[in-house]
């Protein structure tokens, strides 16, 4: 039986703001086993596999103050069809906003039809954010993109092909989008004919997947997009795809009664025709809307199955690193 995937839109969890799009909320069902999934050893280590590729070993420091994750870097191995000019035009012609939406429809579908993908039942959330301020659920805040300096800096291009990472955590995190493939030559035709749509502000969003035990973002489409944005020095859009489970809500009947008691005065002094002072009266029905809202939390989390062996893991690491060369780590500093 083929992967199900069904969609609305996303207002958001008990602790969000009220009734604000966020984005698609995606309920998948009949998923087959992840063909890029991540797997655990004890220590704190990690893989991801596309099949039978291992993308990357991840291990986090003692201490927790950051990881370092070590990235194979292969060729390119499409993760989602490729976006078409038709496509393109299509979606150009609607309204921004309406953009936000589509682009976000659009990998909703994709991920339907996908070789590798990362999709498993339970929840998940597609949400768009903007370049210059990137979603962080492990922290329900926004939080600014990392290390990217845009413009096609060395660091930019250094950071593409950097094997080895680390993502300093500090106190709040790092929140860096990493790519998990190699990239083409600046000069290819895919990345030559997403420059010319960045100049255009046509340049679709980049699918990025957040790994909560890396507090990263992985592409998973969109690498020559990123290219293109680096060396147009345009921030692109992102369509973040994150999965989680929900924690009921009890609602607490005093505070509520309390609050409703409050909003009633407040109304009797409207009809006497006392003044009450805008700011204020928003705010008490802020107040209001979240006393009486019992949709669940939301608790992110990347599922992964613990079944690898320490030194297994261990030994591969040291065979990838001697491969390359025993390079230093790629340093990004935290937020």
């Amino acid at each position: 039986m083929a992967i199900t995937i069904h969609y609305q839109d996303d207002t958001g969890d008990h602790e969000r703001e009220y009734e604000q799009w966020r984005g698609l909320l995606l309920t998948v069902s009949n998923a087959p086993k992840p063909a890029m999934r991540l797997r655990t050893a004890a220590g704190k280590r990690m893989r991801l596999d596309a099949g039978d590729l291992p993308l990357l070993w991840a291990e986090i420091e003692e201490g927790y103050n950051g990881v370092t994750i070590y990235r194979n870097l292969p060729q390119r191995r499409h993760c989602l069809p490729a976006i078409s000019s038709t496509e393109v035009q299509h979606i150009a012609a609607a309204s921004s906003e309406q953009q936000k939406r589509l682009w976000l429809k659009h990998f909703a579908q994709a991920l339907c039809d996908v070789d590798i993908s990362c999709l498993s039942d339970g929840l998940w959330a597609l949400e768009y954010c903007d370049g210059s301020q990137i979603y962080h659920p492990h922290w329900r805040s926004k939080r600014g993109l990392r290390a990217w300096h845009l413009g096609g800096g060395e660091e930019d291009f250094q950071l593409l092909q950097a094997p080895v990472v680390y993502l300093d955590w500090c106190m709040s995190g790092n929140g860096q989008v990493l790519n998990l493939f190699a990239p083409q030559h600046k000069d290819s035709g895919r990345v030559k004919w997403w420059r010319k749509l960045a100049r255009a502000g046509q340049l679709p969003p980049l699918l990025v997947w957040y790994i909560h035990s890396l507090n990263a973002y992985l592409i998973l489409d969109g690498h020559d997009r990123l290219q293109a944005s680096l060396l147009e020095g345009v921030r692109p859009g992102f369509a973040v795809l994150t999965s989680f489970y929900e924690v009921a809500v009890q609602g607490d009947t005093r505070r509520e009664q309390a609050i409703l008691h409050q909003v009633n005065l407040v109304a009797e002094r409207i009809d006497q025709g006392i003044h009450i002072n805008p700011d204020s009266f928003a705010g008490m029905q802020k107040l209001l809307a979240q006393a009486f809202d019992h949709r669940p939390m939301r608790r992110f989390i990347t599922r992964s199955t613990a079944s690898l062996q320490p030194q297994f893991w261990q030994d591969e690491v040291s065979a990838f690193m001697h491969n390359k060369g025993q390079p230093e780590a790629f340093y990004l500093e935290g937020l």
